[in-house]
């Protein structure tokens, strides 16, 4: 009677056990998807945010012919960290996710 009691006891730390482990791997997929999507709107926005600095420095060199041309071509430090370049952005062959 003592080892059915044993057995029983076992199987129930055995099936506790296994939903523990599912429970922790949908956390663990949870977390990883939400700091892929955190990621993704932080490239996002600082894509947005040099795309609008690029029109709006176009816009300003249409106003003013006589400005240097090398600086609507240059881009923020972060983004040329990422490998991103102008030609990228305007042609928009980057992944926003």
């Amino acid at each position: 009677e003592a080892i059915a009691w044993l057995r029983k006891e076992l199987t129930e730390m055995r099936l506790q056990d296994q939903q523990l482990a599912r429970q922790l791997m949908r956390l663990r997929s949870d977390i990883n998807k939400l700091k892929i999507e955190h990621t993704c709107r932080l490239h996002r926005r600082m894509l947005n945010d040099a795309t609008y600095e690029l029109e709006e420095r176009d816009e300003l060199a249409d106003l003013f012919c006589d400005s240097p041309l090398a600086s609507s071509f240059s881009l923020s430090t972060p983004l040329k960290l990422i490998g991103v370049t102008k030609m990228n952005i305007n042609s928009r062959r980057f992944s926003l996710c």
